[in-house]
Formats: C-alpha cells, sequence, structure tokens
C-alpha cells in the first residue's frame, strides 16, 4: 500500500513539474535599449542637428557645439541643483536667439520638437 501511494505522488509530483515547465510566457513587453552619451556626444549632436536644420556655416557650428556641451555637462551634473538646470536652460535659449538672425530663429522656433530638444525642456518637466 505505501508502495502505491509513493508510485501516485511521484507521478503527480512529475506530472506538475512538467505542466509547469511547458507553459509560455504571456507577457510579450518590448525592450528599448537607452544609451547615455557623453556630454560631448550629446554636445556635438544637438550642434549638427541645429547646423543642418537651419544651414549654419561651420564657425557657428562649433559654436553651438561647444554651447550645447556646456548644457549636458551641466544637465548631466549630479551635484546641480533642478534651478541651476533651468536656468542653464534659459540661458541656452538666449544665445540661440542672439546668435541667430529673425528668420532663423522664426523657423527653429516652428520646429518644436527640435528647439525643446537643444532647450532640454523636457528634462524638467517630469
Amino acid at each position: 500500500m505505501k508502495k502505491i501511494i509513493i508510485v501516485c505522488f511521484l507521478m503527480l509530483a512529475f506530472s506538475i513539474s512538467a505542466n509547469a515547465q511547458n507553459k509560455k510566457k504571456t507577457s510579450n513587453t518590448e525592450t528599448k535599449e537607452v544609451v547615455k552619451l557623453t556630454p560631448e556626444q550629446a554636445g556635438k549632436k544637438d550642434g549638427i542637428a541645429i547646423s543642418k536644420f537651419l544651414g549654419l556655416d561651420e564657425n557657428l557650428t562649433v559654436a553651438f557645439c561647444g554651447l550645447f556641451e556646456m548644457k549636458h555637462q551641466v544637465i548631466q551634473s549630479n551635484t546641480e541643483t533642478n534651478e541651476s538646470k533651468k536656468e542653464m536652460s534659459r540661458i541656452v535659449g538666449l544665445k540661440i536667439e542672439a546668435s541667430l538672425d529673425s528668420n532663423q530663429l522664426q523657423k527653429l522656433k516652428s520646429n518644436t520638437t527640435l528647439y525643446n530638444q537643444l532647450l532640454s525642456t523636457e528634462a524638467f518637466e517630469k
């Protein structure tokens, strides 16, 4: 009698174990890879983006790359306060306005996605 109970118990344990291994995962979540750029890379990316969009000369492109590099250093810094990051974003906006003529500035502001990326306003809305 003991052997029959043990055999039944082992069969039951084996079937539960086998069913647990056959179950497929039903959640299909997509994973997005997040790449964190260094301030130099991010600044160059922003400088090239504004240059291509507005057709700027090489001198302005280099100047904007340096400006955006400083902006990303401040934004990525852990020691900076949220207020100083907002102030840096405001300063970048003022420098962009001072460097471009009115037609270029209007064209840039019409592309709100690029303009917000350059000012990094989405970093403070959270």
